[in-house]
């Protein structure tokens, strides 16, 4: 094959220029210390790289959240202590007040430090976190979680949604709680109750302290009311009827039951499982409420044989996001056989008026799940056919602890000496305030050890993140670091090239048909 001239000395040019590129490219590779220069070194493995780049940058993103919702839950909880402090200052102050030795002008300067109190505690449930939005607020953060209207009277002005932070990949973490859920609820679950008297009682008694003293009784969490009345007999006797109402306080539930009012009683059964601490000597018309503190369920039993045995007692929320959670329901069984079905109603409101939808079960005795509704019932006892359950929700007893604040202060500043009506209506108050603050107390020691529990989970998270990290950086170390041993080897080699295809283009260039003659 006749091979030209020109042919020689661009093969050799393109030798010199093939060594000059490759020792350029490790010359890139070692400089930058990246094995890929151009995604062309390794098409593979830069997709691969891109793909975990952004996962690492998705992870740190992830630990920065964390970080603004741990300051978030760190001022949160700094504030909640002040809270604590000084809810404990206003509850020696109420017992303080109750001392008969007190004078109406000594009544008058405690109502002025509560009402100092009520506006610290006011400040503090406007509290804002380090980006100067209210931390009780909700999603609404740049308005006051509270506010003041003319006459006083301190309202909720924020919204019912909390705020969530992306903690991970698949876990949300509340950054701040809800104002109504620390200065206005009582602990989820609480069995408590709290006591008012009728502003018009001019009798001297005293409602205490209500006591549940059985769990599964039947009027547990639903409302009393007492009324002391003469009876029709000559001459009358005092008597006080127990009126048992439903979960919202409207409806009546059975027959109230009368009974003779004895002097020197301590307490009064109301029934079902709820007795009350009573003192003193009330007269005809005096009114007293005792309320839930809690919502949660009440359920009611209604048997069609009144020997049989079903009962239904506690329950439990093991689902918010069930299709019926929330909505009131009946159960219906057909036996009380292990195995028997029954069959689940759901209402669209404790009236029980309008069905939403129904769902199937197995009768079974502990604690049931129910189809459907995102709770668990405690059933004892066996199920006759025709028996039924009937399972409503409550709406918390609102305890909005700037109200009971006022409604102290108010009761402070009024004269009572000399008077025991208006001394009884004020202890009465009192009273009153005081279960109210327990209640309030207690929820905020509740949401304040809930904080810690989420700092805990941010910090398990972290650490996972931190390993998380590690791998990343490990993967992308793998795909994309140069390894300067080999790289170093490939400089000489190629350096070696180039001379060597520099000394063979010289060579060619003295290459010609005369040297050649010459020779």
């Amino acid at each position: 094959m006749r091979i030209s001239s020109n042919l020689f000395f661009q093969t050799g040019l393109n030798s010199i220029n093939a060594q000059q590129s490759d020792l350029m490219h490790l010359y890139q590779q070692i400089g930058s210390g990246q094995r890929m220069v151009t995604p062309a070194d390794d098409p593979l493995a830069a997709a691969q790289a891109i793909n975990i780049g952004q996962a690492q940058a998705l992870n740190k993103r992830f630990a920065d959240n964390r970080e603004v919702a741990k300051n978030s839950l760190g001022i949160e909880s700094n504030t909640l202590d002040s809270v604590t402090t000084l809810l404990q200052d206003v509850k020696t102050r109420l017992i303080e007040a109750g001392n008969g030795t007190m004078s109406d002008a000594d009544r008058a300067t405690l109502a002025g430090v509560l009402k100092s109190s009520k506006e610290t505690l006011l400040g503090l449930a406007n509290a804002k976190d380090g980006n100067g939005q209210y931390l009780f607020s909700g999603h609404a953060g740049s308005q006051p979680a509270f506010v003041t209207d003319a006459n006083g009277k301190v309202t909720y002005n924020g919204d019912a949604n909390q705020r969530l932070i992306q903690a991970d990949q698949t876990r949300q973490i509340a950054g701040s709680d809800i104002g109504t859920d620390i200065f206005m609820r009582a602990t989820a679950g609480a069995r408590d109750y709290v006591t008012s008297a009728d502003a018009g009682n001019t009798g001297t008694a005293l409602i205490g302290k209500p006591v549940v003293t059985d769990s599964q009784g039947i009027n547990v969490g639903k409302t009393f009311e007492v009324e002391f009345s003469n009876s029709a007999a000559v001459p009358p006797v005092l008597q006080y009827t127990i009126t048992v109402k439903d979960i919202s306080g409207g409806t009546t539930v059975g027959t109230p039951v009368t009974a003779d009012y004895v002097t020197g009683t301590t307490s009064l059964n109301l029934g079902g499982g709820v007795q009350i601490d009573f003192s003193g000597a009330p007269a005809v018309g005096d009114k007293f409420s005792i309320q839930p503190a809690n919502a949660g369920y009440v359920t009611t039993v209604q048997k069609a044989d009144p020997l049989g045995t079903l009962s239904a007692g506690n329950t439990t929320v093991t689902d918010k996001t069930a299709s019926y959670f929330g909505k009131p329901f009946t159960i219906d069984y057909s036996g009380g056989t292990v195995g028997d079905p029954f069959t689940v109603t759901f209402y669209s409101d404790n009236s029980l008026a309008t069905p939403l939808g129904t769902t199937t079960g197995a009768f079974a005795v502990g604690t049931v799940a129910i189809p459907g509704a995102g709770v668990s019932l405690d059933i004892a006892g066996a199920a006759g056919a025709g028996d039924k359950v009937t399972v409503q929700p409550g709406q918390p007893t609102e305890l909005n602890i700037f109200d009971t604040l006022d409604g102290v202060i108010k009761a402070l500043t009024a004269p009572t000496e000399g008077d025991a009506v208006k001394t009884t209506a004020m202890l009465n108050t009192l009273g009153g305030a005081i279960q109210r603050i327990d209640l309030n107390y207690n929820q905020v020691l509740t949401v304040n050890s809930s904080l810690g529990s989420r700092l805990n989970e941010i910090d398990a998270i972290g650490g996972n993140g931190t390993l998380r990290n590690l791998g990343y950086t490990s993967q992308l170390s793998r795909l994309e670091d140069l390894d300067y041993y080999t790289a170093t080897a490939q400089l000489q080699l190629r350096q070696s090239a180039l001379e060597a295809a520099a000394l063979a283009f010289k060579q060619l260039q003295g290459t010609s048909l005369f040297n050649m003659g010459s020779k």
